[in-house]
């Protein structure tokens, strides 16, 4: 079978990330594209098989897709349309990691007419989204579903609980912006940081409370369609008031500069991270109410790579996607449903296996 040729956009994490993980399997020929020769002098220390190279201009994407299969567009939000407009005109396989915005599907509707293209593939979006529909397959009527996501310190040393996991620019957002919801089978908008409550999971007590980004396209709910949806972010006890009290009494809320600095050189960088992903349905059996919960943790797997849990996760999920598309399992055109494959089969293949805990 012929090597899947996979057009990374992005050195960062993610991107690194995802170039290790593929590069290590036989099924795949890699190249990783990005702006800063700083970037991929990064990935060269890491003595990546992979193909790496820098361009100047968003003219040039195209042309770097010449020959390839697929294009993955592992860059913030901002950039991902120049990526997308870049996979159209050559029409390869594309993958993202957002939540698809409307102009980035109006771009990419022709392409998935002759290629498979993903929209938000990482963790949430993405592997949450998955685990949460195959609750809603397994246990139906559902009327109320709770989705949460954790990527917590393994050993919380300051009164947060927290540190630098991931951007910390995505976390001011994930605290700040109004989060996508269900209420009483409609689509509405919720605040951040509220709807607090309290969790155990193997004995540890976690708080739970809203927060946006998770999952924002509903419609993914649309075949059970639950009442109620909320996301939910999971993090140590006290994190909460503490995040209060620097977004709400000192005003930070509205000096993001100021907030970003703080946190950016206040917490530490966390390397030995959990993973937590859970999802509650609540429903009747007659007049009988019902619950049933799904967790999933995930914990760093350091012979995969010097990542933690969150990124290997989100890139293990995106590496499945696209190896289940070289094999066959996936058409090799339209959009992408993939939060309705199984997940158990997801689960047990090679990329994301070995960062499933005990």
């Amino acid at each position: 079978m012929a090597k899947l040729k996979v057009c990374i956009f992005g050195a960062g994490e993610i991107g690194s990330a995802l170039a290790m993980a593929l590069a290590a399997n036989e099924d795949f020929a890699v190249q990783v594209i990005d702006r800063s020769e700083e970037a991929l002098d990064r990935l060269r220390a890491m003595n990546i098989q992979a193909t790496l190279k820098t361009f100047g201009h968003s003219d040039e994407l195209q042309g770097l897709l010449s020959g390839q299969d697929a294009a993955v567009a592992a860059v913030p939000d901002g950039a991902v349309n120049a990526i997308a407009e870049a996979a159209a005109r050559a029409r390869v396989h594309y993958l993202d990691f957002s939540c698809a915005r409307p102009e980035t599907r109006a771009i990419l509707a022709p392409l998935s007419e002759h290629r498979a293209v993903f929209n938000g593939c990482g963790v949430s979006p993405g592997m949450i989204g998955n685990v949460a529909c195959g609750l809603l397959d397994a246990f139906s009527p559902v009327t109320d579903l709770t989705i949460r996501v954790g990527a917590i310190p393994r050993y919380p040393t300051n009164r947060l609980g927290y540190g630098q996991i991931w951007n910390v620019d995505g976390l001011i957002d994930e605290y700040t912006r109004p989060s996508a919801a269900i209420r009483d089978g409609k689509a509405v908008s919720v605040s951040p940081l509220e709807e607090y409550g309290q969790l155990s999971i193997d004995g540890v007590t976690y708080e739970e409370f809203v927060t946006s980004g998770g999952v924002e396209d509903l419609s993914i709910f649309s075949e059970s369609a639950p009442r109620n949806v909320t996301f939910k972010t999971i993090r140590y006890p006290g994190h909460l008031d503490y995040m209060r009290f620097l977004l709400d009494d000192l005003g930070l809320r509205h000096r993001r500069d100021m907030l970003r600095s703080l946190l950016y050189n206040g917490l530490p960088v966390i390397e030995d991270d959990v993973l937590l992903l859970v999802v509650t349905a609540r429903g009747y059996r007659g007049r009988q109410p019902t619950e049933r919960t799904i967790c999933h943790r995930f914990s760093p797997n350091r012979t995969l790579g010097p990542f933690n849990a969150l990124t290997s996760v989100a890139t293990g999920y995106a590496a499945t996607l696209l190896s289940m598309l070289q094999g066959g399992e996936i058409p090799a055109q339209g959009l992408i449903a993939h939060h309705r494959i199984d997940t158990g089969t997801l689960l047990s293949r090679d990329f994301l296996r070995p960062l499933l805990s005990a």
